[in-house]
């Protein structure tokens, strides 16, 4: 690469990358954690304070009304205890949880269920300051009231374990941010309603803890210090040891600083390739499909890359979810997005099958849709996460690093090997045009 050229192409992805960044920061970026610990766990999650869950657990059939009458008791108590009042938000969020979590694994009956409605309108009346909360949970009533095979919805949203102050935005966490999550991660796996239903309960608290984790990166000592701990977990709980092994490969795998595993699969064209075959390139590897309402929000900014960096060395590579290879193809084509794909979705001959479940995915321990890999040129994940303008924002970061090191890999200009007389006026490796995606 020519000086001059090298130079302003230099100011430029400056400059671009300064007017990105500006509009797009995140919250709580690079805040430190505090030096003691603030949190505590919710009083309504520390102990029992309904009847056990597995006593709901039918198998058809309507609730009892003894089991019924039980359950309505115990949460008038839990809402109009001593500790419940004191911080009424936080405390009848977890409380209102567990109660919905036990109409879930039976139905219940018409009658039942309008006592439930009846008896949520009057709190909400009751607390009207904290009626979104009690609107939010009387939402659920109806879905979850009917007989189905989903588990039951998880406690792990309502206690707010992480929060923004727990974030190093792509930093190295430091020893102290580790702690506090770690204590906070602990207690959680040993609340009541965790030990309850262990395997569920805890696969969605680690798959908090490991996406948080996925925001920043882990020194090698870190990364065994969390990953026995999980072992620990997995002594403790042999009956989880296939879920926890997967959380232990996120750690070791996926966290940024890693070099991203290979992904081995057929596009949708039926022609096999792999991840690895991108290396010298940024890559952004999205895990998508048409069923997700947030997935195709993010077209827009794949198609910006699609349409504004195809001189740079930038490739989009997706992982498709949908059960049907044609609605896969097709949705290249009616989206506008032409870049390779793997097709990871599969046909669903009964319920128990989700297409989102394919090989590549779970691997990767996609739970949450979409999700967003940014590797470097070297193939290391450098982000996780990041969607719509900070999309943008970072592959333009992970663009001027690239232009900042090739420019200096180069050398002074006393020092550059001259390019062969053959050469002179052609092409550059720079000037080459470079794949952006195929389809």
């Amino acid at each position: 690469m020519k000086k001059p050229q090298a130079v302003l192409i230099l100011a430029i992805a400056s400059f671009l990358l300064g007017v990105v960044a500006s509009e797009f920061v995140l919250p709580g970026a690079g805040a430190a954690a505090p030096a003691e610990s603030e949190w505590q766990l919710p009083v309504a999650a520390q102990r029992e304070w309904f009847p056990p869950i597995g006593d709901y657990a039918t198998e058809g059939g309507t609730l009892d009304d003894e089991k019924f009458e039980a359950l309505m008791t115990a949460v008038d108590q839990a809402m109009t205890a001593e500790e419940t009042l004191a911080d009424f938000k936080r405390e009848a969020e977890v409380h209102l949880m567990n109660f919905i979590r036990r109409l879930s694994p039976s139905e219940i009956s018409d009658d039942q269920k309008e006592r439930v409605k009846s008896y949520l309108t009057e709190l909400a009346e009751a607390h009207p300051d904290h009626a979104g909360v009690i609107n939010a949970r009387a939402s659920l009533v109806d879905s979850y009231s009917e007989p189905n095979d989903r588990p039951p919805p998880s406690l792990s949203g309502s206690l707010l374990l992480y929060g923004d102050e727990i974030n190093p935005d792509g930093d190295l966490f430091d020893d102290a941010m580790l702690d506090e999550m770690m204590s906070r991660l602990d207690v959680a796996m040993n609340i009541p309603e965790t030990l309850a239903s262990f395997e569920e309960e805890a696969s969605l608290h680690f798959w908090r803890f490991n996406g948080r984790l996925q925001q920043g990166r882990l020194s090698p000592e870190q990364v065994e210090r969390v990953a026995g701990y999980y072992e620990d977990l997995k002594a403790k709980h042999p009956e989880a040891a296939e879920m926890i092994d997967d959380k232990i490969f996120v750690v070791r795998n996926l966290v940024p600083g890693n070099v991203a595993p290979n992904i081995v699969g057929t596009d949708t064209d039926g022609v096999e390739f792999e991840l690895e075959e991108y290396r010298g390139n940024i890559v952004a590897l999205i895990f998508t499909g048409q069923w997700c309402g947030p997935c195709r929000g993010e077209y827009p900014y794949h198609r910006f890359v699609l349409e504004n960096y195809g001189d740079r060395p930038i490739v989009l590579l997706g992982v498709n979810s949908d059960a049907e290879l044609e609605t896969a193809r097709q949705a290249k084509i009616d989206e506008n997005l032409p870049y390779r794909t793997w097709w990871d979705g599969h046909s669903q001959p009964d319920a128990d099958i989700v297409a989102a479940e394919g090989p590549i995915a779970t691997r990767w321990n996609v739970t949450g849709w979409p999700q967003i890999y940014l590797l470097d040129e070297e193939g290391v994940i450098r982000y996780v996460g990041k969607r719509g303008g900070e999309f943008i924002a970072a592959l333009d970061e992970l663009w001027m690093e690239k232009i900042m090191r090739d420019y200096e890999a180069s050398g002074p200009v006393g020092m550059r090997p001259a390019a062969p007389a053959e050469e002179a006026g052609g092409e550059t490796e720079t000037d080459a045009e470079t794949e952006t995606g195929t389809s």
